[in-house]
């Protein structure tokens, strides 16, 4: 099964809540709920380019892929790209345990990074 799964994201990004930023997007409330709580079986392309146009991210990144049966679980398939095996944790997280010299380290990589 395919979902759109924006939490993820948004967490790597920052945190901002999916259901804030569908918002913020201009979705109405009803639609921007459905979104960030899963409940949506379809999407439009037109919202998923938007979402993505925003993220600064490509389908792939948003969208998340679990088997649906246990016979459609093919090691080898491309849908196992966007299969999701770990949880995301956002990188002030990460870094929050970091000393300060580490830290200045990950800031150089970061704008480095962001040059390109």
């Amino acid at each position: 099964m395919l979902k759109l799964d924006i939490s993820r994201v948004l967490l790597l990004k920052g945190g901002m809540k999916p259901f804030t930023f569908l918002l913020k997007l201009g979705f109405k409330r009803a639609k921007a709920f459905n979104v960030a709580n899963n409940r949506n079986s379809s999407v439009a392309l037109d919202d998923l380019e938007q979402i993505c146009l925003r993220l600064n991210c490509t389908p792939n990144d948003v969208l998340e892929w679990s088997p649906s049966r246990a016979e459609d679980d093919i090691a080898d398939h491309a849908l196992q790209s966007i299969r999701r095996k770990d949880n995301a944790v956002g990188v002030v997280k990460l870094v929050q345990g970091l000393p300060a010299e580490e830290l200045e380290a990950v800031e150089r990589f970061i704008l480095e990074r962001a040059k390109k």
